[in-house]
């Protein structure tokens, strides 16, 4: 399978890879003062102290659940998020996502709630595609970069039972009843180093916050050694990423098989494109090429045309839900597009929901 990168100058820096080596003293220096600067923000964050937000018009507080990570995406958030709503609701909960709009035009322009329908492409260009992607299952969400006042409004809005703060393991100013961790079971603090030297946004040491650890796409069930001494006394959980069916446009849905035998092209604007690339060689598809953008990456109409010219008439293009929705409409109409739909499997997920105030 031919890869082919489109990363942009910016990136290659923070990856390091080939010529761009000889300035990983200067990604060690920023990374450096980055660490410093988290530091000093989550000193100022303590000594401010941590609110609850106040109770919703019935009078009750909603139980604050947080899922993040401490790696610069690749975690598995939003598989996670979902898994834990869809929980929720079949528990008789309520479930109401609040994100921070990554890469949507509202994002730092005040607290958002994207409407419960309308295009997806609509929809991610406005909010980002983490909300795009939770629209299209049926799950409320609410966008505010400042975590706090969005999960109020929330609260306030839909009287939810339960609030799920998307990527906030970093944010402080919010009190949280269950902190949860999501690491990588392969290599949970990928290589030791903060950003842009590596991929850490905090040193491994920050997983002793968490108050509950899931380790993502394991191979089997045990704690890695490199993370024991960060997580001994901690719930610890085990998931992992499954491929549900083909998510195309206009609502279709076609089962895996319907890819056995293809030919396919996959393009991907994510932290971690192989795990993806390598779900979807799974499926029996003949791939002829990969594209990889940066993580959130807004398609325009050229790239998509280079995309389509590199499978033939009868070829599948098949890329992940969130960039689904920002790219589908981009191709001609006959075009056979797919998003490769993915569910979270987590192991002993009772007692995970026991954390979180709910049981059989």
């Amino acid at each position: 399978m031919k890869i082919v990168e489109r990363y942009p100058l910016w990136m290659k820096f923070a990856r390091g890879a080939g010529a761009w080596r000889v300035l990983f003293p200067l990604r060690l220096l920023l990374a450096g003062l980055y660490g410093a600067g988290a530091w000093a923000a989550g000193r100022a964050a303590a000594a401010a102290g941590r609110r609850f937000m106040p109770p919703a018009a019935s009078g009750k507080r909603p139980f604050v659940v947080s899922i993040g990570n401490i790696a610069a995406g690749g975690g598995g958030k939003t598989p996670c998020v979902v898994a834990l709503a869809r929980a929720i609701s079949a528990h008789g909960g309520t479930a109401v996502v609040v994100s921070r709009g990554y890469g949507g035009a509202m994002e730092g322009r005040g607290t958002c709630v994207p409407g419960p329908a309308g295009a997806a492409a609509g929809i991610a260009r406005l909010f980002g595609d983490e909300a795009a992607s939770y629209v299209a299952r049926g799950i409320r969400v609410v966008t505010d970069a400042r975590r706090r006042r969005g999960a109020a409004l929330a609260a306030g809005l839909f009287a939810p039972t339960h609030v799920l703060l998307d990527d906030a393991y970093q944010h402080r100013s919010i009190a949280k009843d269950l902190d949860v961790l999501l690491l990588d079971w392969e290599r949970p603090f990928e290589d030791g180093l903060l950003v842009p030297a590596g991929r850490l946004r905090e040193l491994p040491g920050a997983a002793k916050r968490a108050d509950a650890v899931i380790f993502t796409r394991v191979r089997e069930e045990r704690v890695p050694e490199e993370a024991k001494r960060y997580v001994g006394g901690k719930p610890v959980f085990f998931a992992r990423h499954e491929a549900a069916c083909l998510a195309g446009r206009g609502g279709a849905r076609e089962p895996l098989s319907f890819a056995a035998g293809r030919e396919a092209v996959l393009f991907s604007g994510i932290a971690r494109p192989e795990p993806f690339e390598e779900m979807a060689a799974a499926l029996g598809v003949s791939p002829r090429a990969a594209f990889r953008f940066e993580d959130h990456h807004r398609y325009r109409a050229a790239e998509i045309g280079e995309i389509a010219r590199a499978g033939g008439p009868e070829a599948l293009f098949i890329t992940t839900e969130k960039d689904f929705a920002k790219a589908a409409d981009l191709f001609p109409p006959g075009a056979q597009v797919y998003a490769l739909a993915i569910e979270m499997r987590i192991s002993d997920a009772d007692r995970l929901l026991a954390l979180i105030g709910l049981g059989a």
